[in-house]
């Protein structure tokens, strides 16, 4: 092993990230609003309205959205609707957004939804869509079922808050021209296949990466793998899918397989399977993954593949657009993508972490602006533009008829290096299939719950906190919570 592969611990003390690193995350705030006051019912603005000139447009800061401003002058030019855009990171578009639903202010028309952190606490203060739905003639039915299930209806409602528009889901990106060179190798020293495939497991997927570090030169690629496990919302989302794919769960009675609450769900953190998920991911920061894993959430990793740090990692689909962006990636040829690794569980295994979004109306907006929002997301959902930020930005589309295009359909059972259509689509497309995909439940306080699973999630990974004893605390954690 090269001397610069320095451990995690020792990259720590020389970059002095234990300061502050115990330090309780700021709270959001969950709850959301009552739904009482102000905004509308469920019946859009009567035809006598004319639509407002101008809306404002609230989202994280994503790949598809980032691509969705560069091309929403096409819809300004057909509607006469100026569209200004505020993208920040999760947790800032978050605090921004629940301000604004909180005190019905009505500053943003039309907004992100994200289901775990305003989906799920704030859907009493979002638009109900289905008289919009309905007096459009929108073909709802085209979505696929789980983008529904998961970014439109909220607290058991049968009632659409929210239009499916992205789809962030978690899948394994890794470095195919490290593997075509050194795989044959690392196959016969391992005995088993190196290359990743939805066959692999997670032991043999910590097995592969060690290899890497120490038989791959490291102006190859320096490490085998890079970890989200910074304290941030990333980390829970990435221990989230490996304690299902250990057969541990977060709620009892809760499989992740549908985002319904359980009743009185109880926290299952200690359970024999989600301590050995612990500890698995703590060997995996702690002795193999790339030192800087604890500094990264989602942008860190795909950053550091993009630079070709790291020849694996866990990461959201989305970030294909930057690694086939040759301005912005080193690894512009070399992505390749399949399901996350399986198991050891063998009854309720997860190879993919679902995020999803959906764009909804503000109930708190004036009827001008309602109307008008709704034509933006009306255009921005329609399979036309799907398709173009599926070409964009790697994003993949919630609706099947995008699939359904020949140039797609051709291109997902026939991939080619030079099609124009990224190669993660297939393996997401499996993703999605409900044996494969792993999604949080729709609960209120899913924010403040998951603030928990990272603040001692990194204790466990950079304070030598035993993951027993990090398992422990969030139970008890999501105890006082609940």
């Amino acid at each position: 092993m090269s001397d610069h592969r320095l451990r995690r611990r020792e990259f720590i003390q020389s970059t002095g990230l234990t300061a502050g690193i115990a330090a309780t995350a700021g709270c959001i705030g969950g709850g959301g609003g009552s739904g009482g006051g102000g905004g509308s019912t469920s019946q859009p603005p009567g035809e006598n309205v004319e639509a407002a000139s101008k809306i404002q447009f609230i989202s994280e800061s994503t790949p598809p959205s980032q691509a969705l401003r560069s091309i929403v002058g096409r819809f300004t030019e057909r509607t006469g609707i100026e569209v200004e855009f505020t993208l920040t990171p999760l947790l800032n578009y978050t605090e921004k957004l629940s301000s604004d639903l909180t005190s019905q202010a009505g500053n943003y028309d039309a907004v992100y939804v994200d289901p775990y952190n305003i989906g799920a606490p704030y859907y009493p203060d979002l638009e109900p869509l289905d008289g919009y739905i309905k007096q459009n003639d929108y073909d709802m039915d085209d979505h696929i079922d789980i983008h529904i299930s998961a970014c439109s209806q909220y607290g058991g409602e049968n009632t659409s808050r929210a239009l499916p528009y992205d789809c962030p889901t978690i899948l394994l990106a890794y470095r195919g021209d490290v593997f075509d060179e050194y795989g044959e190798q690392a196959s016969s020293d391992l005995g088993f296949q190196a290359e990743p495939s939805p066959d692999m497991t997670w032991s043999q997927y910590a097995e592969i990466a060690r290899w890497i570090n120490e038989n791959v030169p490291d102006d190859v690629v320096p490490y085998g793998t890079g970890h989200m496990a910074k304290q941030h919302q990333s980390l829970a989302n990435e221990f989230e899918m490996l304690q299902w794919a250990f057969g541990g769960t977060q709620l009892e009675g809760f499989d992740g397989k549908s985002p319904q609450i359980p009743e009185d769900p109880a926290p299952q953190f200690t359970s024999d399977a989600s301590v050995e998920a612990a500890k698995f991911y703590t060997t995996l920061v702690d002795e193999i993954a790339h030192p800087a894993s604890t500094t990264w959430d989602w942008s860190g990793v795909a950053q550091a593949f993009a630079n070709g740090k790291i020849a694996m990692a866990p990461e959201w689909h989305e970030f294909n657009g930057l690694f086939s962006d040759p301005e912005s990636s080193q690894v512009v040829d070399a992505v390749r993508w399949t399901l996350a690794p399986s198991g050891p569980a063998k009854n309720r295994n997860v190879q993919a972490h679902y995020g999803g979004s959906g764009i909804g109306i503000n109930k708190y907006a004036s009827d001008a602006k309602r109307k008008a929002a709704w034509q933006f997301i009306e255009w921005t959902t329609s399979p036309d533009i799907q398709f173009e930020l599926l070409k964009a930005a790697g994003g993949t589309p919630t609706r099947r008829s995008v699939y359904e295009r020949d140039p797609v359909a051709q291109a997902i059972d026939q991939p080619t290096a030079e099609s124009e259509f990224p190669n993660v689509v297939p393996p997401v497309l499996e993703g999605w299939k409900d044996e494969n995909i792993g999604q949080r439940p729709h609960h209120a306080d899913w924010l403040q719950l998951e603030q928990v699973i990272y603040t001692e999630g990194s204790k466990m990974v950079n304070v030598n906190k035993s993951p027993q004893g990090a398992m422990e605390s969030i139970n008890n954690g999501f105890s006082n919570v609940l």
